[in-house]
């Protein structure tokens, strides 16, 4: 297993490199990730290039069997560059350029921009094609796609062309009759840039600057979200191929979790593994454990392998500000967090926090002065602790009956509109692997490419964008005996973002067994009751009011004038069964809900009876193992079922068990 740091030998004197590496031996790691922000420092003048630093700092790791993946530079174009190139700049939605002095400070779409980054990395791939001690690449550093630049609206008007073909496709497809918006041609489509109505935009991200505004046509929009994130595809597949032309070694790219900018399913095609960027407390926001397990699942649902962390919080970090400091075992907890959720590799960010610049904040292993403190020692046990582990995490397969499935294109269309101010996608995803957290049931997270037939019960919140392909994949894997669970806004949009004109819920409608009489957003601090046999809780953001027409009522609305009007329902379908969900749910009633309904499924569970308890079971070589961690600041008891022995202790285990504080527990039987 790999285990170890990222690293910024151009930020320490040559003196202390020897120092560093000698100290990240004795912490038992094997692994650096180095230069993906160092474009100045390998090339300071227009095609003179300079890897000797680079060469003596991996030269000197070496010496401590220290291996190194080698990240391209393209997130940081020097000053030089940008001068000689001023067009390369990123443009925000009211047309203004954006200038130097941070990162990522270019567009993607820009020719001149990835023939630049074409060149850069061939030259690193070059120079390091037969060095020994490289194990990998990572392409640029965490990207995005924000930018309404020139170069983006002709590469726009050429993705639109190529997709639809005629501007009369395009203007059925959008629906531009409305308000006029009809293109004669598609050197006339615009891109969405500030427009005369988004001063009074009615969603609550309008006040986001540096995403699109929300009152152009929807169809455009989310045609735009598209050409942006294949724009990246693009891009990064360009650094891909260098590298290729001259290395076998695997390729990777840092994302960022649950990050929706981008099409991530998209983006890890061409890639040979996803590693991503975990932080869970910092300035901007702290996580709860469950958004933090589902990123992992995610991340491991992009290619269905698993991943590497290539970025793990080991210290308080943010800008201009901190959030809190790693508690002790919380580093420990984060780490095998991670390799319970398909994690083979762990690194951590960063090994200590510079002198200078933006993240001065931004701490790691060390802290400024270099010494080992608290963290640096509690990371070296866990060198230690991995060491004897290696074979249970490497190659092993999570084992999970219940597929959550997210679609970006989704996302992109509930973010243009989403039918209530409160609404979240992403968090209605959270809310249900929550409640099946809660409920000691794992899921994957994944695309609605995956194989249905693998699991038990696949989940479809919110799933509004629909093909007919997709709905007959949901009807073939019902109809199989399948379980499928959809909720309220599913089913009532075409692909490209106009509504259907089939009775809601759309192309659900025969699937679930039911139609929509009307439905209701409901806001100014208004709540519906709702509630059923095995559950009663309250309504905040949306009531589907339902009719049906064949399926079980397994829910009613208590208040407000569908009083009485079936809420949620199950529709048998061939061997299998639709649940619908018309309403949001508050925490409890979601979880009641969904312990109500798989415990038909005999879906497998390892009982607790303990809040803030994560249980989690892999599979490798035919054997199973779980990991119980305690993601409480506290001491706490468990109830499990069975026998076991702890590997990490060697203690016998028999339906009960005490976890201190961040403690981790790794049972076989």
């Amino acid at each position: 297993m790999y285990f170890g740091v990222d690293y910024y030998p151009e930020h320490w004197p040559k003196e202390r490199w020897e120092t560093d590496a000698k100290m990240m031996k004795e912490a038992n790691m094997n692994v650096v990730r180095l230069a993906e922000f160092a474009w100045s420092k390998l090339e300071p003048k227009k095609g003179e290039y300079d890897f000797s630093w680079l060469d003596e700092a991996i030269e000197t790791l070496t010496r401590y069997d220290i291996k190194v993946v080698l990240g391209t530079p393209t997130a940081t174009p020097p000053k030089w560059l940008m001068d000689l190139n001023p067009e390369i700049y990123p443009v925000d939605l009211y047309g203004l350029q954006k200038g130097f002095g941070t990162r990522r400070h270019y567009c993607s779409v820009n020719s001149t921009y990835r023939e630049l980054s074409r060149v850069i990395t061939r030259k690193m791939a070059e120079h390091y094609k037969d060095n020994e001690n490289i194990i990998g690449w990572q392409t640029d550093n965490e990207f995005d796609a924000s930018c309404f630049c020139d170069h983006c609206k002709k590469g726009f008007q050429d993705w639109v062309r190529n997709k639809y073909g005629t501007i009369q496709a395009l203007n059925e497809e959008w629906g531009t009759v409305f308000w006029s918006q009809t293109y004669n041609d598609f050197d006339e489509v615009v891109i969405p840039r500030y427009s005369s109505s988004d001063g009074f935009t009615q969603s609550g991200e309008g006040s986001n600057l540096n995403r699109p505004p929300f009152n152009h046509n929807p169809g455009l929009l989310l045609d735009y979200y598209r050409f942006k994130s294949d724009a990246v595809v693009v891009f990064q597949k360009i650094q891909i191929e260098e590298i290729r032309k001259l290395s076998t070694l695997p390729i990777t790219h840092n994302f960022m979790g649950h990050f929706s900018e981008l099409d991530y399913f998209d983006l890890g095609k061409d890639l040979d593994f996803i590693s991503w960027d975990c932080y869970p407390n910092n300035m901007w926001g702290k996580s709860n454990y469950t958004q933090v397990s589902m990123a992992h699942d995610l991340m491991r649902g992009i290619k269905n392998k698993n991943f590497w962390m290539m970025e793990q919080q080991s210290g308080p970090c943010g800008w201009q500000a901190m959030g809190d400091t790693p508690e002790p075992g919380q580093i420990r907890l984060w780490t095998y967090q991670a390799l319970a959720h398909g994690a083979e590799a762990m690194i951590y960010f960063r090994w200590r926090p510079a002198l200078f610049g933006t993240e001065q904040y931004w701490h790691g292993i060390l802290d400024h002065d270099g010494q080992g403190r608290r963290r640096y020692h509690e990371v070296a046990k866990i060198g230690e602790e991995l060491k004897s582990l290696e074979d249970l995490f490497v190659d092993t397969k999570n084992i999970n009956e219940v597929a959550i499935i997210k679609s970006y294109d989704n996302f992109w269309s509930h973010r243009i509109q989403p039918h209530n101010s409160k609404f979240d996608y992403n968090e209605l995803l959270n809310e249900y692997y929550t409640a099946l957290n809660k409920n000691n049931i794992t899921a994957d997270v994944t695309s609605v490419d995956v194989d249905f037939t693998k699991y038990k019960l696949v989940l479809m919140p919110a799933f509004n964008l629909m093909t007919e392909d997709i709905k007959t994949k949901c009807e073939d894997y019902v109809k199989r005996g399948g379980n499928l669970l959809i909720t309220f806004r599913s089913g009532t949009r075409n692909w490209n973002n106009s509504m259907s004109t089939i009775t809601n819920p759309g192309y659900f409608k025969e699937l679930a067994g039911i139609e929509l009489e009307e439905y209701d957003s409901i806001n100014f601090g208004r709540s519906v009751e709702v509630s059923g046999e095995a559950f009663k809780g309250l309504a905040k953001t949306w009531c589907d009011v339902i009719k049906s027409n064949g399926a079980q009522v397994l829910a009613t609305y208590n208040s407000h004038y569908y009083r009485g009007k079936p809420a949620v329902t199950v529709n048998q379908y061939g061997k299998g069964q639709v649940y619908y969900v018309g309403c949001d749910l508050d925490d409890a009633a979601l979880s009641d809900f969904i312990k109500s309904i798989t415990e038909d499924m005999l879906i497998t569970t390892l009982q607790s009876n303990s809040e803030g308890i994560e249980i989690v079971r892999k599979e490798k070589e035919g054997k199973i193992f779980t990991l119980l961690m305690n993601h409480n600041n506290y001491s706490i008891k468990i109830n499990i079922e069975g026998s076991f022995i702890n590997i990490l202790t060697g203690e016998a285990v028999k339906n009960q068990m005490y976890m201190e504080a961040y403690g981790v527990a790794i049972l076989k039987e």
